[in-house]
């Protein structure tokens, strides 16, 4: 796997580097999100909680994916940035099983007290 950086711009608002890159891979799959972000952090010589995947985008048939990345200068700027979407799709698989689990979870609890709360409110006799 090659990685070429196509366009890199400094955005001094929001405190991130945005680069575009090239990832030739011929005879391999489509590279993980997670390998392409320790190869960045490791090549910028940044914290990989710096570095997000936003987008990567194979090409049929040609072994090139053309990815958008996004590296913030602080962590805690990143968290306040980056939606919760790609903050978990950034994740090794097994974080990301654990995520969903949890959200899975509250989910259910909120619609059971959903439920309960609705089930009060139904079988109060009317005045």
């Amino acid at each position: 796997m090659e990685i070429k950086v196509a366009n890199e711009t400094y955005n001094a608002l929001l405190k991130r580097k945005e680069i575009s890159l090239e990832i030739e891979h011929r005879g391999e799959g489509t590279p993980q999100r997670l390998d392409v972000r320790k190869r960045m952090a490791s090549k910028l010589g940044t914290k990989i909680e710096n570095v997000f995947v936003v987008d990567l985008r194979p090409s049929t048939g040609v072994g090139k994916t053309f990815c958008a990345l996004q590296v913030y200068d602080e962590p805690s700027i990143a968290s306040a940035t980056v939606p919760e979407h790609i903050a978990i799709r950034n994740l090794p698989h097994e974080e990301r099983a654990k995520v969903r689990e949890a959200k899975s979870a509250k989910a259910a609890k909120t619609a059971e007290t959903e439920t309960k709360a609705s089930a009060k409110t139904q079988t109060r006799p009317r005045r």
